[in-house]
């Protein structure tokens, strides 16, 4: 007979003293601590439908918050729909609702309503929307006092009422914070005001504040509120204009660092945040996270993220030298493409890029290629020449140009700490691709892409699709030259990879002898074939003098200066503004950083660059920030949204640390503190500082999203989605999907697109899978850029690190389907007091936590998954790994000891549901005498207890099942 046994011990002792629990190795408990959130917003969970809040928003309004769903058309919202075919909201019957508080009748003096998706994946449909019932009642309600709202069972059942407490330090999700912290010595806002739907915005009864120590509540700080109204929307009412700015940058913590909230009278307490030297440090090895995810061609691995995977990509790239099979799809995708009108350039002379025959630029190299390396475009696993181009500009010159940047050695990634700037390392990676990607006449391909659909939406990288490479352009090309000869001209590349300089130059020679050569025979206007929108900004003209500019500063040599001056005479001319109005942009704007820092990073002397010349690209580049100051100026939240933006109610692919870039390039040559003000606004906005208080980077502050645009992330075993990866921070309406179509479009309410009180735009938020959300690796570039600069100038940026080593002690035996499981975590660094632990597990929702971790193993059996990851104030982290095996034949479990009266013993017996156990008692673990047999529910379950325990000095337990 097949026997399976569990067992426990347990000594009996008198009354005064706690029992001991005596184990053999067949049974152990495990204690685990249960962290218990602050607020809604600091659990990781999403609401499900049926869930409810009541939020009391100030002493006269109340928010009834409820999730609902539905199912797909024609079904209605199963609940509160009441909104009608028309946008209306059709307000329901009352009559019924009371507010009582204290137990006492407050009226409703008014009531609005907002409704928005709140949820919404890419792979199944699961709805779930966001309604909010506001209610003004007609006397304030008291700090400390009790408020109920009831109805009659026609709005919500009567059984799951509005219940919540006006406690002073109760959360608040109108007081709004930067949740990475913030930086002692720098300026320190908070936001605060609330969207009320279709009641516009609420009114703050209090203008004083207090910072409050978030362990004690001790106030630590007060001061008064100023108004800061949004400017720029034009329609009516005019949006955000009760938005007022609680500034505490005069407070530093005493001993340098501490947690805190804001608090305000009547209205509550902010999310906790951390004033420490650690923010900005916090931000940039995120950012350098995110960058190391977006690598190809290699293993993501522990310890240095737990989103891995196995190197990808790697396989021979074919060359579609024509339109037969396999490169059908490949040629018909160029075509389209290449058919696109922008109507912001000028005609096209050369001919479309449509097939093969219409290529100026044939390819040479017939292939197979070796070409894998560099970084993935954005969300997809493409990876596009001239992108590739951007991030390694981005990089190389924030090492170079921006104080400190280059010395940081300490971002976490697997080069830190071995005397190379990691900036530099990151840019070398994306570098030594584009060398592979140029062809022997000296041309660079356009991209790599799937040799038979455009994205590998379905697989993980590792188990991705044959490639192609795309035909050559002069614009990627161009762009290409210039990224290898910034790197060459280089003079901290230079030292830490002279060879790899060396050879980069050789590239970019060719290419400029290839660029020249197209311009002889084609002529400057025939030059250019569209083929994408990457690099189609003013044609190939920006990339052009990038190119030139770039060539001029590794060299000195005149006639590259030359060229410079004849394609971009002058760097403040409107004309080469992205719209007429954005300076900077695209490679006209890599063209005045790099020609502006020339001399101060060391590639020529102030006597090689033209004065006039030199005067225009720090003229333009001032003024640049002079645009992103006055756009965080006119900003209720700080961040440089163009008012033009607003004018014209766009939203969508909008990062403010991408934009608090160009104002820390100018803050370079005007050290203006309200350059330095706006920098710090942006990243509080991205870091939670927003009406809505989400972390616009994944893996950062308290409330995160799920869904974001990464095929890595949708098809990777975790609930959450890849570290560092910024999600945009306004959306401005839903796009279709294959799953939901053009449905999540008419749900909002107020609706998006009406003439009169739309949803306000910076409320406009879902956790869905919105294409316009999707942020591409040179943002990601761009952002740790600015992250970096700022964690530059704070004391950690001298602080060693590499990695920190963790593990997850498991069950190395199979434990029941069913049944609860207990793990530990340990940490090289056992200094955890500051940390946050998050884990997850298979079938199970991620959640905030600490060293134990106990989770429910599934019905199935197999092995079962756990992942932990710990974050530091100062965004060091640690990662681990590991799994439980389930089995239908695991030894059954006792657990949950416990002494009864009258000197019994009870626990639980978990085992196979339905299977039969015999218990069994010995006081030596020799000799065992039967004492109950049970056959188990359905839960696998069942309580045992043993009246006679007290009769004996020790006694041990063991369960032994038949098979």
């Amino acid at each position: 007979m097949h026997t399976k046994m569990a067992s426990l011990g347990a000594s009996n002792v008198r009354a005064a003293r706690p029992f001991r629990i005596r184990l053999t190795t067949l049974a152990a408990f495990f204690l685990a601590l249960v962290h218990a959130s602050a607020s809604e917003n600091m659990d990781l969970q999403e609401p499900n439908p049926g869930d409810q809040l009541l939020h009391i928003l100030s002493p006269t309004v109340l928010e009834l918050f409820r999730v609902n769903t539905k199912q797909p058309d024609p079904a209605p919202v199963d609940s509160w729909d009441w909104v009608n075919g028309q946008g209306t909201f059709v307000t329901p019957n009352m009559s019924s609702v009371r507010v009582l508080v204290n137990g006492q009748n407050n009226p409703v003096a008014g009531v609005g309503f907002k409704r928005r998706p709140l949820y919404a994946p890419l792979v199944t449909w699961d709805l779930r929307i966001g309604n909010y019932l506001y209610l003004q009642v007609s006397n304030a309600i008291p700090d400390g006092a009790s408020v109920r709202v009831i109805n009659d069972g026609t709005l919500w059942p009567t059984n799951v009422p509005f219940t919540a407490t006006a406690d002073p330090m109760r959360y608040s999700p109108a007081i709004h914070v930067n949740q990475a912290g913030y930086l002692p010595g720098y300026p320190k806002k908070a936001i605060v005001g609330q969207y009320l739907g279709d009641m516009g915005e609420m009114t703050i009864p209090s203008t004083s504040f207090s910072l409050v120590d978030a362990q004690t509540g001790a106030t630590a700080y007060q001061g008064t509120m100023s108004l800061r109204r949004d400017m720029g929307y034009n329609y009516q009412p005019t949006p955000y204009q009760q938005v007022w700015e609680a500034d505490f940058t005069s407070f530093d913590p005493p001993g340098g660092s501490g947690t805190y909230r804001v608090v305000v009278p009547g209205i509550g307490a902010a999310l906790p945040f951390r004033i420490g030297a650690g923010s900005g440090m916090a931000f940039a090895r995120t950012y350098a996270l995110g960058m190391y995810h977006q690598r190809s061609g290699t293993d993501v691995a522990l310890p240095y993220t737990r989103f891995t995977h196995a190197t990808d990509h790697t396989g021979p790239v074919a060359v579609p030298t024509n339109t037969s099979a396999p490169f059908v799809f490949t040629w018909n995708t160029i075509a389209n493409y290449a058919t696109q009108v922008n109507s912001d350039n000028p005609p096209q002379v050369a001919p479309p890029l449509t097939n093969p025959a219409a290529q100026l630029y044939p390819f040479v190299n017939q292939g197979p290629l070796l070409v894998a390396g560099g970084h993935f475009e954005a969300g997809d696993y493409n990876r596009v020449t001239h992108n590739e181009a951007q991030v390694v500009h981005v990089l190389v010159f924030a090492a170079d140009s921006l104080p400190g940047v280059g010395a940081l050695d300490n971002l976490g990634l697997p080069e830190s700490g071995d005397g190379v700037s990691d900036l530099l390392q990151e840019a070398k990676w994306g570098a030594d691709s584009l060398a592979k990607l140029q062809d022997t006449d000296g041309g660079f391909y356009y991209s790599v892409y799937p040799q038979n659909r455009e994205y590998e939406n379905n697989v993980l990288p590792e188990n991705g699709d044959p490639q192609v490479v795309w035909p050559k352009n002069t614009a990627t090309t161009a762009a290409a030259v210039a990224a290898l000869a910034q790197c060459a001209s280089s003079p901290q590349f230079k030292r830490a990879y002279p060879q790899t300089a060396s050879n980069y130059f050789a590239k970019a020679q060719l290419g400029w002898q290839f660029l020249t050569n197209a311009i002889a025979r084609f002529g400057t206007n025939g030059t250019y074939q569209r083929i994408q929108q990457f690099g189609d900004d003013f044609t190939d003209r920006d990339d052009l003098a990038w190119a030139a500019c770039e060539m001029y500063l590794a060299t000195g040599d005149p006639q590259y200066q030359q060229q410079l001056f004849n394609w971009f005479p002058d760097p403040t001319d409107y004309t080469t503004f992205k719209y007429g109005w954005e300076r900077m942009f695209a490679c006209y704007g890599n063209v005045a950083r790099d020609y502006a820092f020339a001399a101060s990073s060391g590639r020529l002397s102030a006597g090689q660059l033209d004065p006039t010349y030199l005067a225009r690209c720090i003229t333009v580049i001032t003024n640049c920030g002079d645009d992103h100051l006055s756009w965080s100026q006119q900003d209720a939240y700080g961040i440089s949204f163009p008012p033009i933006s607003k004018a014209y109610r766009s939203g969508g692919w909008f990062f403010s640390a991408v934009q608090a870039f160009d104002l820390v390039v100018a803050w370079q040559f005007n050290p203006r503190p309200e350059y330095l003000d706006a920098i710090l606004r942006n990243l509080n906005y991205e870091g939670g500082c927003n009406p809505v208080n989400v972390s616009y980077v994944t893996g950062l502050g308290w409330k995160w999203e799920r869904n974001i645009v990464d095929q890595y992330s949708v098809n990777s075993r975790r609930v959450l989605p890849k570290d560092g990866m910024p999600v945009s921070n306004l959306t401005g309406e839903f796009y279709n999907t294959w799953t939901y179509g053009a449905q999540l479009k008419e749900l909002p309410y107020p609706a998006d697109y009406t003439d009169t009180g739309p949803y306000a735009y910076y409320d406009r938020w879902c956790d869905d899978w919105n294409v316009s959300t999707e942020s591409s690796t040179t943002d990601i570039a761009r952002s740790l850029a600015t992250a970096a600069w700022l964690a530059a100038r704070t004391s950690l940026a001298t602080q060693p690190w590499h990695s920190t080593n963790a593990s997850i002690a498991a069950p190395t035996s199979a434990r029941l389907p069913g049944q609860p499981v207990t793990v530990h975590l340990s940490v090289a660094d056992p200094n955890l007091s500051e940390a946050r632990i998050i884990w997850e597990a298979l079938g199970q929702q991620p959640s905030f936590g600490n060293e134990a971790y106990t989770f429910t193993l599934g019905t199935n059996e197999g092995a079962y998954w756990i992942e932990a990851e710990v974050q530091w104030p100062d965004g060091r982290h640690a990662f681990a790994t590991n799994s439980v095996t389930a089995s239908n034949n695991a030894a059954p479990l006792l657990a949950n000891p416990q002494w009864l009266g009258s000197g019994g013993f009870g626990f639980q017996l978990r085992g196979a549901p339905q299977a039969n156990y015999t218990i069994q008692a010995s006081t030596n673990l020799t000799g065992w005498v039967a004492i109950a047999t049970t056959t188990l529910p359905p839960s696998g379950v069942a309580v045992i207890t043993d009246p006679q325990a007290g009769s004996f000095v020790r006694r041990f337990y063991r369960a032994v099942g038949g098979p």
